[in-house]
This record gives C-alpha cells, structure tokens and sequence, in this order.
C-alpha cells in the first residue's frame, strides 16, 4: 500500500475545516473507507475527540457538583 500524499492530505485537512463533514470523514476514515495511514490518524483523531468530551463532560459535572 501506498501511502497518502501531500496534495492528498492538504485536500484532507481542508474537509477537516468544514463543521459536519469534519466528524463524516473521520468516522468514514476510523471505518477502513481509504489508505491504511489515513484509516489511521483517523482512528487516533476519533480517540482523541471522545478524549477530549470525555474530560469536558467529567469537567461539566465537577463544576456543576461543587456549586
């Protein structure tokens, strides 16, 4: 396999600009649809998103607890 390309990562990272297609491609991307390098940093992108809520959600509720 070969890997994802320059032109092919810059038009990527512009799909990664726009809201809602933004979480498709990723989720499309995490379910094996393209190159193996990209099914991969979309795997690692989800993981750290659901991170990410994670810590907001947990935040959320601390801050709500203590008030």
């Amino acid at each position: 396999m070969e890997p994802v390309g320059f032109w092919e990562w810059f038009g990527l990272f512009l799909l990664f600009l726009i809201p809602v297609v933004n979480i498709i491609v990723f989720l499309l991307g995490a379910c094996g649809v393209g190159k193996r390098s990209f099914v991969n940093y979309c795997r690692a992108a989800l993981l750290w998103m659901l991170i990410g809520v994670g810590i907001v959600l947990i935040y959320g509720f601390l801050s709500g607890a203590f008030e």
